[in-house]
């Protein structure tokens, strides 16, 4: 190959690859409190969000997991006096409804018959969990107090696109999921994947697609109107 040919080619490989160091150098400038403090603020800037959601359940120790389960995510931030809403509906393999306002929580299981109520301030896995997802002061609480916060990598393919968050458990802290992950979208610093290790070693994921920002939510998705022979359980 002639000198200058193989020069031209090294001086672009070479500034291809600064370029591509710049960008990953720009992209893991935040620390992980910077991206968690972006997140909550990107959060309550959000008036709205409706996505699909999937739910896994795995066993890592078994190599095993649950069929998935898919449905959809409604949030309303509210404006005003109005305090923020959500609703996560389950829509396959079976129905499954929950539904958040003012910090509690329904969790209603058509099937059985069966609704599970509690407060988001809670240490269970649905309040925790539903808590992250709105940005509750309550949620971003238990993290800071039960949890210590550090950097994770995202999946390879996702590298450029998340953040990746975790928070392992204290010791002593009374909590449901011993370990946290949280995949924070780089362009919104809104979570769009999280994960809870149990403390029998199975792994629950949560993952957000499709998602559309700031548009209208009906008022009807959050009112749950329980037949009369649901049983009702306090958490």
């Amino acid at each position: 190959m002639h000198p200058s040919k193989l020069t031209q080619i090294t001086a672009g490989s070479l500034a291809l690859l600064v370029a591509s160091a710049s960008f990953v150098a720009a992209r893991d400038a935040l620390s992980p409190a910077q991206v968690l403090e972006n997140m909550h603020v990107a959060q309550s800037g959000v008036s709205s969000i409706v996505a699909r959601i999937e739910q896994v359940k795995s066993y890592p120790q078994l190599g095993i997991e649950d069929p998935p389960e898919r449905g959809h995510f409604y949030l309303d931030n509210g404006s005003g006096s109005k305090a923020s809403r959500v609703r996560m509906e389950i829509e396959e393999p079976e129905t499954r409804i929950l539904t958040v306002s003012d910090g509690a929580y329904v969790l209603y299981q058509p099937r059985i018959k069966q609704a599970i109520e509690g407060r988001l301030g809670g240490g269970g896995k649905t309040a925790l969990f539903s808590g992250i997802l709105t940005g509750s002061g309550d949620a971003r609480r238990a993290l800071e107090t039960d949890y210590r916060l550090q950097e994770v990598d995202a999946p390879p393919a996702e590298s450029r696109d998340v953040y990746g968050l975790r928070f392992t458990a204290l010791p002593g802290a009374s909590v449901f999921c011993r370990q946290i992950e949280i995949f924070v979208d780089a362009a919104t610093f809104l979570p769009v994947r999280q994960t809870c290790h149990e403390a029998n070693e199975s792994v629950i994921t949560f993952t957000l697609t499709e998602v559309t920002l700031d548009g209208p939510v009906e008022d009807h998705l959050f009112e749950l109107d329980l037949p009369r022979d649901v049983e009702k359980l306090q958490s």
